[in-house]
């Protein structure tokens, strides 16, 4: 409509007068529009530069429409600041009587906020702290290991740590590359779990002695009765109970030492080769179910670490092996350097673990199959301390398996542990 009204004035223009009056009315009136959205576009300017929905120019004719678009705009977007801010302190002060520790932090590690429980667990400063990456304020190698790898499927446990309080770190992905931090204090549960591990160990003592009494006395008993008569028959399956009862205890002692001993000396060098050649005759050699074993043992790998635990671990992974691989299984046994660390493996032809037991049977008391495992004379002891020492060795265990074709126990050792 305004073009047009621009054109009938040039044309009429043009011909009452001429056609250089009508384009000097054609530039003059360009001119104004320039000047018109000029002034507009300063106003908006201005505007910009200090935005506040009062001081928005109410303007005109197109002008209008524009600032009536902008005013709609940022009052909805001031609403949707106003309630994503009402939800952040509302997550803040959730947060913030939370129990746990919890951290969000960017990509790179640095602290974006944290609550109280976190500042105190970690020794946080918000005001100093703030944007500096976590592992520059909780310096613990493990820790930072744990952040850097990306992979948090487990939690993490620092329970081991001196001058640190027992954590159980959890991080979680939100956000664009953002992780949050859960720390949980496990102070109380440690002390339960050591006072528990040291009844343990005291009931365990105090009932040895008594019960080595009674197993002097079957012993006797058993030697005097006549062959064939059904008390020795009793006796016997006495005598067999109160040495599994024996067994048990002297696991419960082992286990209690490795998880409560921290002055154990575990830096003495240990020749494996001679090791391994000791189980082989405890072990191997006296056994009846005739299975094939192989060998695959470097004789020049020895580690630093405690010789009756290292032991201790590597007899329970190849008594296993023979007490679950049938006659003329395979069983082979491998002490070798792979990839700069050193590991000992036990591989056997036996019936397998369901995999949904994997991730369990570590623990204690806990076996696939309680029947069988009270017959070959388990304690269910035996995996909870190989755990527990390869652990205090700084090291991890490593099993895999498949019904009916058999399991693979690694324990893999450090590189700081090898003897150069």
């Amino acid at each position: 409509m305004f073009a047009a009204s621009i054109a009938i004035a040039f044309i009429l223009i043009k011909n009452v007068y001429s056609l250089y009056a009508a384009c000097l009315f054609l530039i003059c009136i360009f001119t104004l529009i320039i000047l018109y959205h000029t002034f507009w576009i300063y106003r908006l300017s201005k505007w910009l530069d200090n935005r506040s929905i009062k001081n928005l120019p109410n303007g005109y004719g197109v002008w209008e429409k524009l600032f009536t678009q902008i005013y709609r705009t940022e009052t909805k977007q001031k609403k949707s600041k106003q309630e994503l801010f009402e939800l952040l302190e509302q997550f803040k002060s959730a947060a913030g009587a939370m129990l746990d520790g919890v951290i969000a932090i960017d990509k790179n590690s640095e602290i974006l906020w944290c609550n109280k429980t976190a500042q105190k667990m970690l020794n946080i400063i918000p005001k100093n702290d703030y944007h500096r990456p976590i592992t520059y304020i909780f310096r613990n190698s493990i820790f930072k290991e744990y952040i850097e790898n990306d992979d948090y499927e487990e939690t993490l446990k620092l329970t081991l740590q001196p001058s640190l309080l027992p954590l159980e770190i959890k991080v979680a992905f939100f956000g664009a590359n953002q992780r949050i931090i859960v720390c949980r204090d496990l102070t109380k549960e440690t002390e339960n779990q050591n006072m528990r591990k040291e009844f343990v160990s005291n009931f365990s003592h105090e009932i040895k002695t008594p019960l080595t009494v009674i197993l002097g006395f079957l012993e006797t008993l058993e030697i005097q009765s006549d062959k064939n008569s059904h008390d020795k028959k009793m006796i016997s399956m006495m005598n067999d109970q109160a040495y599994r009862m024996k067994n048990l205890i002297d696991d419960l002692l082992l286990l209690s030492q490795v998880e409560s001993s921290q002055d154990i000396n575990r830096s003495e060098k240990i020749n494996i080769s001679s090791l391994l050649s000791n189980i082989k005759n405890d072990l191997i050699k006296p056994s009846t179910k005739k299975q094939k074993f192989k060998y695959s043992i470097d004789s020049k790998l020895d580690i630093y670490g405690a010789k009756h635990e290292i032991e201790s671990a590597f007899s329970n992974l190849i008594n296993n092996a023979i007490r679950y691989t049938p006659i003329n299984g395979e069983i082979s046994i491998q002490w070798n350097i792979i990839n700069g660390l050193a590991i000992f493996e036990v591989t056997d032809s036996g019936i397998g673990i369901p995999e949904k037991n994997l991730k369990r049977i570590s623990e204690r008391f806990y076996r696939v199959d309680p029947d069988r495992s009270r017959e070959t004379g388990g304690t269910g002891l035996g995996l909870a301390i190989v755990k527990n020492i390869i652990i205090q060795h700084q090291g991890e265990m490593k099993i895999s398996s498949e019904i009916n074709v058999g399991s693979s126990f690694k324990l893999i050792f450090p590189k700081d542990r090898i003897v150069s």
